[in-house]
Order: structure tokens, then C-alpha cells, then sequence
């Protein structure tokens, strides 16, 4: 398949759009970015496969913006033995019509033609390898699937050797074989047609089987039933007897416990008042006595407090005593640390002047080093401002020589040279320079302009180089002229006073950046104007400090600190005892005052309790209330007799066992009336269902049910037989034909390394699986997967397997290679040697690259280039 002419108008935001494509050989179609590359391959599998009225979405995209009309797609295609002009318009007034030019010239229109063409493709194109042959921009990283094509296939069979003839006349044995099993599994392996429909009527069967067996179960299931329910209610029948005898034996129990408990609550009721009546005349006789005793006791306790407060006011006046004098030295010890505190102050201030006047010396050395690293940081300064070349200068010098440098080197590779070999001593002209040759001496020189060779009064040779160098001349020129304007800009001779103008930059930002690091190390957070005014204050103040020794200063002030410490050691001593005496004082005074409050406090309730005595006698003596207490006891003591008897008889007749005894009785006797209740029922409803199952001849029906299931299972049986056959069959052809498949691998591997050696170089080795996928690269013995290896060089990869797959293909099953702006990974080296791929294999098959940047393919020396325009 060839694409010869494409056509677009109003597609997309393509207004016309008429492309000639050469029938061979690369051509590169280059253009800008959105002026529709891509859309020229999107409009071809249109045209191919879209019909004119659809409405699939893919067609309602390219639908045109900038006018109202529909999108058409027109092309001519040469496939096989056929040759035709193709056209198609979407969207508005449809239309679809085909001119077959050869072998004969045939016309059709709308579907007739879509059909034809179809028909076309599928007799002479192969559809896998027409949609593998392509790099687009969306997957040009993507490992190339190139399992299903056929005529890749073909082309390695014969590579393989394994090329077969066929006459045409009968199908693959392998298509037979494929549909002989498809009529019997999927193509993922499950059952389907015959086979399927036989094991689904064996497994009907079974089922149906299995439902009447279990119908038939099921009335023997309730002829067993019927049996068991009546024995058990017979039985139940029995046991109800016994538990209504049982229940009223417990009654008449419960009856007499329920005669004694109305006994104990009568007693008790009597009992409650008198236990109250004895305990209120005990506590009364016990308050009575209580009193008694509190009085007593309270007398005893006054005897004793009128002494300690006569004891406690002697020891407080003699703790007043003691404190006064306390306070009296401690005030003295408090003047002698004044007076020794005021010679430590000044003892103190003789060495902070001294300190002061060490301190104005140290910041006067201080601030000389500064200012002579600010000077040297200033000479510095001054010379690097003087120092006009910057940093990206300098790379843009650097970069104009590496570009003077490659470009000499294209230009020597690209120019023509000249040898003059001389027999005997003579003179020659090189362009109007003497050139002298002794007999049998050689000179040489490149060319890459036009030059002049003369032999005065014999002839003159020309040489005119060619187009390639003359181009490279000029790159070179160009390259010298703007690294002349780039030092002129900056003043400089030329590149090696630039360098080391740039050195010595270099080296006086690298001792600027050393001096304001020791500027900043010596000013730390200080400001050297601060540091200045520091120094100018103590230069005041050490005029009149004078030369005091510091040693004696020092030890004057340790001798002020020593008697200040000593003065308020004895001070602090005198206080201590101050305070403790005046804390003595007070804890005296206080528990004088206490004493004085407890002896008080005990008169009033001695008197408070010999009051409330003689009240309580004059209503009942002392006497009165023993005998009444007494008697309150006896009355008490039996009434609680009776209860304690009743209680004994109560607790013989086990009230908890009579009524656990009657409740389980009641209980038993209502379950077995509920359970006689709920068998009768049951019986009756199986005896019901007996009645049912009669009339519906459910044997008859299971021995129907095997019968069908016998005939089922032969049936499945005969076909399980044949579908064995089909898929061990099936098995082995394919088994046979993966082998195959691997045996064609090598051919296909050898040509995608022989494309591989030109760009990775001749160590390169690629590992292929069976369906044609490469798994890894091997270079210098290090082997990379291909999902590992670098986004440039997957793309690299899947071009040269592309470009290998259509050198192998045979020319009538060739298609064209369709590549989408790829290797934008690439680095120059890579392109060029991508370069020389294409110039190998493009020959007789079609390659079409698609690109905005032509520049990417320089490298294809035999490339047709054609330029787009909006």
C-alpha cells in the first residue's frame, strides 16, 4: 500500500490542503505546531473506515469552525493491483464516491463504495501492519505490537525457511481446525454450542432427577413423621395425668407456708413497739449517767487549767525579756555592715576603672584591624569594578569558541583538499602566494572556498567547493564574526586575555568574599561607629582614673567583700535570735491565751451541765428511771421469744422449696398442655398432606426423570468425545505453530540489530519474545528492559524495529511508515546516526515523517522534504 495524494479541505481549522507524496524513498512533511500534521493521518482512517453519515464522535471533532460546511478528505492509493482516488465529505450534503484506475477502471458511490474499498483493504492489506507502522506523538515511547501481522509473518517464514505454497483453493488447515473448535468452546476455552448445550441438558436432567427424588422422599419423610407424632402424643397423654397430681400436692404445701408467714408478720408487728419502748428508756438511764459523770469530770479538769495559766503568765514575761534584748543586737550589727558595704563600693568602682581602661586598649587594637581590612577590601572593590567582563559574557565567549571550534571541524570534514606531488623542483601560485616544491616534495592544503592554483606560462587550476562546503565556510565565518562583536563589546583581545581577565575576576570576588569574612568575624554584632564611641568615652574617663595597680585593687576588694561577709554572717545571726526570741514571746503569749480561753470554756459547761441534771431530776429521779428501764427489758425480751419461735416453725416448713416445687409443677403441667396441643396439630396437618401426595404420582414422574437423564448422559458422552478430539487437536496446532512463530524470531532480530548497530553501536543486541516485542537492550554487556530504558531511546528502538519490519515485509504487502514528530528525546549524536537508518532502509517502501522541527532529520541525506503552510 502506497499513499501517492491527500487532499483535506474544511477540516478542522484546515481550509485546503493538497499533498503529492513520492512513491519511495523518506519524505519529511514539516510545518508548525497545530497547522494539522497529526490531523493528516486522523482524516485518512477516516476516509478508510468512517462512513459519510456517522456520527461517531471521532467524526463530529473535525467537524470545521471557521466555516459551514462539512469536512472532505479525497486520496489517491495504490494497494496490491489496484490503484484509486478516494473521496469522502462529512457532516454537510454527504457524500462518498471511488475511482478505481487499475487494474480496470471501475466507479462507485455512497456505501457501494465504502464497501468496495473495504473489500479492497481487506484483500490486500494487512490492517494489523498498517496500524503498527506508525509513531504518534501520544505513545512514541511505547514498546511496537507487531504479533498479528500477517504479511510480517509471511516475509519472515520465507526468511526462516519455513515458506509453504498453498494452491488457494481449500482454507488453512489451521482455520479448519480453529473452526472445528469454536464449535465447541469460546475462544477463551469455555464450553459453548453443541458441547455447551449438551452439558446443560445433562445438568437439567440431574436436577430434575434430583426434584422428583426428593418429592418422592418427602412422602415417606411424612408416612415416618405420622407414625412418630402419634406415638408421642399417646405419651403425652400419660405425663399430663401425672403432672396435675403433682401440681396439687405443691398447692396444698403453699397453702400451709402462706398460713405461717401471716403468723411471724403479726408477732413482729407487736414485737416493734416494745423494742422501741426499751430502747428509748437505755438511752435515757445511759444520758442520765453520762451527765453525771461530765460533771465530775469537768470539775477535776478546771483545778488543773487555773495552774497552767498562773505557769504561762510567768513565762511570758520572761520570753518579753529575752526578745528585747535580741532586737537591741541585732540593730548593731546592722550599722557595722552598712559602714562595711560603703568601703566595697568604693573599692568596687577602683577596679571597674582599671577594667574600663583595659577594655579602650583592646577596642583601639580592635578597630586597626578593621580599618585595614576595610582599606584592602576597598582596593578589591575598586579593581573588580574596573572589570567589566561578567559571567554570561564570559559563557557567551566560551560558548562563540566552542561554536568557531565545531564548526572549523564541519568545515574541514566538508572542504576539498589540495596535493601537489613534484617530479622535479618548480614554482607554483596557490592564490597568488609562491609556493616553492623541491623534486619529489608534497604539499597540501583544505579548501573550502573557491582557490587558484598557477604554473606561470603552463595553466591554471580552479577549485570550487561545493554547496556543503561552501555552507560550513560560512557557518564559520559567521561564528568568527560574533565572537569578534562579543569582544569588542567587552574590550578584549581575544579569548585567552578574556580567560584570564576572568581568572583574575575570579580570584578578587574569592579574596572580597575572604576579607568581609574576617570583616564580619572582628565587628560580630557589633558597629564599628559604636565600637569608635566606646573607645572615645573610656579615652575620657581614663584621664582621670590614672595608674592604679589592679592586683592591689583587686585585693582591696576582696578584703571589702571578707568583712562584709562576716559583718552580715553576725548579723544575720543577731536577727535569728531576735526572731526566735520574739517568735518564743508569741508562742508564749498565745498559750497563755488559750490556757485562759479553756478555763472559761470548761466553767460554762460545768455550769451548762449541772443546770440540765437538776431539770432532768425534778421530773424523775435517778431511781425511777432504773426501775422503769428494767421493766421495758422484760417486756421486750418476750415479745421477741414468740417471734423467734414462729420464725423456727416457718423455716422447718421450707417456704423457698414449696414455692420452687409449685411453680416447677405449674410450669411442667402447662408445657406438656401446650406440647400435646402443638403435636395434635402436627398430626393432623401430615395426615392432610398423605391425603395430598396420593393423587399426584410422583414416582411416575421420577422414573420419567431418569429415563431422560440416562438419554442426557449419552448424549454428553458422544459429544464430550468429539469436543476432546477438537481441543487436543486445537492444542497441538497451536503449540506447533507458536514454535513456528519462534523459529522466525531470528530473522526478525537479526535485521532490527543490523539498523540497531548503526545508532548504539556494533556490541548492540536486542532480546525478542514470540510476539515480536523487544524485552531488552544489550550494549557494552550491560543489559537494560526495555520498560527501564530511557524515553529517547525507547522511541529510537521503536523506530529502527518499525524500519525493520518494512524492509522484511515483501514489497506488494508493504504499507507506509507514518512517523508523528518523534525523537524529541534524541540527542545530535543519536539523530545523526538515525539518520543513516533511514538512508538504509528507505528503498522501495514509503516513509512519511511528520514534524515541527525539520532540523531533527538534517541527518537523512536521500530525504524528499516538503513544507506546510496555513
Amino acid at each position: 500500500m502506497k499513499l501517492h495524494r491527500l487532499v483535506l479541505r474544511n477540516y478542522r481549522g484546515i481550509s485546503y490542503r493538497d499533498i503529492e507524496f513520492p512513491e519511495c524513498g523518506v519524505v519529511v512533511v514539516s510545518g508548525a505546531n497545530e497547522i494539522g500534521k497529526s490531523s493528516m493521518i486522523e482524516a485518512l482512517d477516516l476516509l478508510l473506515e468512517a462512513k459519510d453519515r456517522s456520527t461517531k464522535k471521532e467524526v463530529k471533532q473535525v467537524k470545521p469552525t471557521h466555516a459551514d460546511e462539512g469536512a472532505e478528505v479525497t486520496a489517491v492509493i495504490s494497494t496490491g493491483p489496484y490503484r484509486f482516488e478516494y473521496h469522502k465529505r462529512f457532516h454537510k450534503k454527504q457524500q462518498t464516491s471511488l475511482t478505481v484506475l487499475s487494474p480496470q477502471r471501475e466507479q462507485f458511490t455512497g456505501d457501494e463504495a465504502h464497501d468496495r474499498v473495504q473489500a479492497i483493504l481487506a484483500e490486500t492489506v494487512d490492517t494489523d501492519l498498517w496500524r503498527a507502522q506508525r509513531v504518534l506523538q501520544s505513545a512514541a515511547t511505547a514498546s511496537v505490537d507487531l504479533s498479528g501481522c500477517d504479511a510480517l509473518a509471511r516475509a519472515l517464514d520465507v526468511a526462516a525457511g519455513q515458506a509453504v505454497t498453498l494452491s488457494g483453493a481449500e482454507p488453512l488447515l489451521i482455520d479448519r481446525i480453529e473452526s472445528e473448535f469454536r464449535q465447541y468452546f469460546t475462544a477463551t476455552g469455555r464450553p459453548t454450542g453443541q458441547w455447551a448445550a449438551a452439558a446443560i441438558r445433562l445438568r437439567d436432567a440431574e436436577q430434575e432427577v434430583a426434584v422428583c427424588q426428593a418429592a418422592v422422599d418427602e412422602v415417606d419423610d411424612a408416612a415416618t413423621r405420622h407414625g412418630v407424632l402419634a406415638d408421642e402424643l399417646a405419651l403425652l397423654s400419660l405425663d399430663r395425668v401425672t403432672a396435675a397430681r403433682r401440681l396439687e400436692s405443691a398447692s396444698a404445701a403453699a397453702d400451709s407456708v402462706k398460713r405461717l408467714t401471716d403468723r411471724l408478720i403479726a408477732a413482729r408487728a407487736l414485737a416493734e413497739p416494745a423494742e422501741m419502748a426499751q430502747a428509748a428508756s437505755a438511752a435515757a438511764l445511759g444520758e442520765r449517767r453520762r451527765i453525771r459523770a461530765e460533771v465530775a469530770e469537768r470539775s477535776a479538769t478546771i483545778a488543773g487549767l487555773e495552774s497552767a495559766v498562773q505557769a504561762a503568765a510567768d513565762d511570758e514575761v520572761a520570753a518579753n525579756e529575752v526578745s528585747i534584748a535580741a532586737s537591741a543586737a541585732a540593730d548593731a550589727a546592722r550599722v557595722a555592715a552598712e559602714e562595711c558595704h560603703g568601703r566595697l563600693d568604693a573599692a568596687r568602682e577602683t577596679v571597674e576603672r582599671i577594667i574600663r581602661r583595659h577594655e579602650a586598649e583592646r577596642l583601639a587594637v580592635k578597630i586597626t584591624r578593621i580599618e585595614a581590612v576595610e582599606r584592602e577590601l576597598a582596593g578589591v572593590d575598586a579593581e573588580l569594578t574596573s572589570i567589566t567582563l561578567s559571567d554570561g559574557a564570559m559563557r557567551e565567549l566560551e560558548m562563540s569558541a566552542l561554536a568557531i571550534e565545531r564548526a572549523a571541524f564541519q568545515a574541514e570534514l566538508a572542504s576539498a583538499r589540495i596535493e601537489l606531488d613534484a617530479v622535479a623542483g618548480l614554482q607554483v601560485l596557490v592564490d597568488g602566494r609562491v609556493v616553492e616544491l623541491s623534486p619529489g616534495g608534497t604539499w597540501s592544503q583544505n579548501v573550502t572556498t573557491s582557490a587558484e592554483v598557477q604554473l606561470p606560462g603552463v595553466l591554471t587550476v580552479r577549485v570550487v567547493p561545493g554547496a556543503p562546503a561552501a555552507d560550513s565556510q560560512e557557518e564559520l565565518d559567521r561564528a568568527r564574526e560574533i565572537l569578534a562583536g562579543l569582544l569588542a563589546e567587552v574590550g578584549i583581545a581575544d579569548v585567552e586575555a578574556a580567560r584570564a581577565l576572568h581568572a583574575r575576576r575570579r580570584e578578587l570576588t574569592a579574596s572580597g568574599d575572604r576579607l568581609r569574612a574576617s570583616l564580619d568575624a572582628l565587628v560580630g554584632d557589633d558597629v564599628v561607629d559604636g565600637l569608635r564611641t566606646r573607645l572615645v568615652q573610656l579615652s575620657v574617663e581614663l584621664d582621670v582614673v590614672g595608674d592604679a595597680d589592679i592586683e592591689a585593687a583587686r585585693a582591696a576588694l576582696g578584703a571589702a567583700n571578707e568583712a562584709l561577709r562576716q559583718v552580715r554572717a553576725d548579723h544575720e545571726a543577731c536577727r535569728g535570735v531576735a526572731t526566735a526570741a520574739a517568735t518564743h514571746a508569741m508562742k508564749v503569749a498565745s498559750a497563755a491565751t488559750v490556757l485562759q480561753s479553756r478555763l472559761s470554756t470548761a466553767r460554762e459547761e460545768v455550769a451548762n451541765a449541772t443546770e440540765r441534771l437538776g431539770r432532768q431530776r425534778e421530773s424523775q429521779s435517778d431511781d425511777q428511771l432504773v426501775i422503769r428501764a428494767e421493766a421495758d427489758a422484760e417486756r421486750a425480751s418476750g415479745v421477741v421469744a414468740q417471734v423467734l419461735a414462729i420464725d423456727s416453725e416457718l423455716v422447718a416448713a421450707g417456704p423457698a422449696e414449696v414455692a420452687a416445687e409449685l411453680a416447677d409443677a405449674a410450669a411442667r403441667a402447662a408445657l406438656l398442655g401446650e406440647r400435646h396441643d402443638d403435636i395434635g396439630g402436627q398430626l393432623r396437618e401430615v395426615t392432610a398432606q398423605l391425603r395430598v401426595y396420593g393423587t399426584e404420582g410422583r414416582k411416575g414422574r421420577l422414573d420419567a426423570a431418569q429415563t431422560e437423564r440416562e438419554r442426557a448422559a449419552a448424549e454428553h458422552d458422544r459429544v464430550q468425545r468429539r469436543a476432546g478430539a477438537a481441543h487436543v487437536l486445537q492444542s497441538v496446532m497451536t503449540r506447533h505453530r507458536d514454535e513456528s512463530r519462534l523459529r522466525y524470531v531470528d530473522p526478525f532480530r537479526t535485521e532490527v540489530e543490523r539498523l540497531g548497530c548503526i545508532v548504539f553501536g556494533s556490541d548492540f543486541e536486542v532480546e525478542i519474545d514470540g510476539d515480536l516485542s523487544i524485552l531488552s537492550r544489550t550494549l557494552d554487556g550491560r543489559t537494560v528492559p526495555f520498560d527501564s530504558l530511557s524515553g529517547g531511546a525507547k522511541e529510537q528502538l521503536g523506530i529502527v524495529a518499525r524500519l525493520a519490519s518494512a524492509a522484511l515485509v515483501a514489497k506488494e504487502d508493504g504499507v507506509p511508515v507514518i512517523i508523528d514528530d518523534a525523537l524529541g528525546f534524541s540527542d545530535p549524536d543519536r539523530l545523526a546516526k538515525m539518520g543513516e537508518v533511514f538512508d538504509v532502509v528507505g528503498g522501495d517502501g514509503q516513509i512519511i515523517v511528520l514534524t515541527c522541527s525539520p532540523e531533527r532529520y538534517a541527518g537523512i541525506t536521500d530525504a524528499q522534504h516538503l513544507q506546510l503552510s496555513t
